[in-house]
């Protein structure tokens, strides 16, 4: 069960992702968790939704879709079919982030937009600290395989073919989080 702290996390997280999304949006949420919280945030102001996590089983709850996948190879939709992708707290997870990027630009229509959050080096500490008084979830931290840097992200997303000129990192959390948006 999440902490509070965790959920004020989450909070903070996605709210830097909402205000990205447009109304009418279809949205893909890589990495998007058990609890499916960005989409169920985000559901009544979207077209469509679709959650893409290796722990969820498949679902469909109204306009929104859920589905089981290793999200460390090729996604199963087409070339530019989606207005937004999302990882919320996810590339820290990964071993290659820059599988996951290529496809996420991939799916996205022309002006379509990839929003990330991920946390910083400078959070590393402040979360194995966190973790360690268990004020937060334990496995969550322990699970992280990188920490990134604007200029990694920036690397990452470049070589996915999004042009440096259409992607925009900023800090929040005092330097702990990043949030990234890529424009295609």
């Amino acid at each position: 069960m999440d902490s509070l702290l965790d959920k004020l996390f989450r909070f903070w997280r996605t709210q830097k992702v909402i205000n990205h999304i447009l109304k009418g949006s279809i949205v893909c949420d890589i990495g998007c968790g058990l609890d499916v919280y960005f989409l169920n945030r985000i559901k009544r102001s979207i077209k469509k939704g679709v959650g893409l996590d290796q722990d969820l089983c498949d679902y469909t709850e109204g306009n929104l879709e859920f589905k089981n996948i290793k999200i460390d190879s090729n996604l199963p939709f087409p070339d530019d079919y989606f207005n937004a992708a999302t990882m919320v707290a996810f590339l820290e997870h990964i071993e290659s982030p820059e599988i996951i990027t290529g496809e996420a630009f991939r799916i996205l229509k022309k002006g379509g937009k990839l929003i990330l959050t991920t946390p910083s080096p400078i959070s590393k500490p402040i979360l194995i600290f966190l973790a360690f008084l268990s004020l937060i979830d334990k496995r969550e931290i322990s699970s992280h395989k990188n920490y990134f840097w604007p200029k990694d992200i920036r690397k990452i997303l470049s070589g996915a073919g999004f042009n440096k000129e259409n992607v925009k990192i900023n800090f929040f959390e005092f330097f702990t989080n990043i949030v990234a948006v890529a424009t295609k």
